[in-house]
């Protein structure tokens, strides 16, 4: 493993980078497969993907050409709701599996919680138990069904990836997450093009103050709130730049600074009703 990141423990007892690399929208098959290897030689150990990203193929081709043992290497990938309930979500495991071309998993996550991931979750359940799968999460959960959940499930999910950046610092569920030490992981961690938070006055100045790129001033924000950030990146060097967080530390004064770029403003609709009926559509 690579000796400049930092490990987090989760709740089973296992370790993960404190960083990953996302693979959402990375490009064409090959420009993915060649990213995915780029990252690990950079020195990345997490990857995500899913399969409605349509590229767990190409990462598998990735994860092969780096030359990193597989053993390294920490997966995550997700269900998507038109694969919930128990025997939907058996298929899609294996066919991840497959994609993949490994012979487990390392972390199975509810993409969304729509359809019956109560009975993706007992088949995930049943699969973690065959060592199939060595964790499972949750992805974009808020507080209500994830204290059901959580109520109801035999094995304690180990992560829950939400929409986490400075515009949107999802205070009132890290809270409770923290509570049942369920690690948070951001997509989006810099937030996207609708808002510009890279010309923020705060963003600039602290990036001045400890002589590093806003990108690393963000990257290292999350790391320091325990939150798991997954940027992407298309270029060695700026792959090299995102993974370069580990040497410097934001004091705790700057940190409640950050605090003052909360406006709770969603980049995706997950909670109301024509939100959910536009994911609903997603196939």
């Amino acid at each position: 493993m690579e000796e400049r990141m930092d490990f987090r423990i989760l709740n089973n007892g296992s370790f993960i980078p404190s960083i990953g690399y996302g693979t959402y929208k990375t490009g064409s098959e090959g420009e993915t497969e060649q990213a995915v290897a780029n990252a690990l030689g950079v020195g990345y150990r997490l990857l995500d993907t899913a399969a409605y990203y349509g590229n767990e193929e190409a990462v598998g081709r990735g994860i092969k050409a780096s030359g990193v043992n597989r053993t390294d290497i920490i997966i995550t990938t997700k269900i998507w709701h038109t694969d919930a309930g128990y025997d939907n979500t058996m298929r899609a495991v294996e066919s991840s599996l497959k994609k993949l071309d490994t012979n487990y998993i390392d972390i199975m996550l509810v993409h969304q919680p729509l359809g019956d991931y109560y009975g993706s979750w007992r088949a995930m359940e049943e699969l973690y138990d065959q060592n199939v799968l060595r964790g499972l999460g949750l992805s974009n959960f808020y507080e209500d069904r994830l204290i059901d959940l959580l109520y109801h499930c035999n094995v304690k999910p180990v992560v829950n990836q939400i929409e986490c950046h400075p515009f949107n610092q999802r205070q009132s569920l890290l809270q409770l997450m923290r509570k049942h030490q369920v690690v948070g992981m951001a997509w989006s961690p810099f937030t996207r093009d609708r808002q510009p938070i890279f010309d923020h006055p705060i963003i600039k100045s602290l990036a001045e103050k400890y002589g590093v790129t806003k990108h690393q001033i963000i990257l290292r924000w999350h790391i320091q709130r325990g939150i798991i950030p997954l940027p992407k990146a298309n270029t060695v060097s700026h792959m090299e730049a995102n993974f370069d967080v580990f040497d410097f530390k934001l004091t705790n004064i700057d940190m409640d600074v950050m605090e003052l770029l909360d406006q709770q403003d969603f980049l995706e609709d997950h909670h109301t009703a024509p939100g959910l009926e536009r994911l609903l559509q997603l196939r």
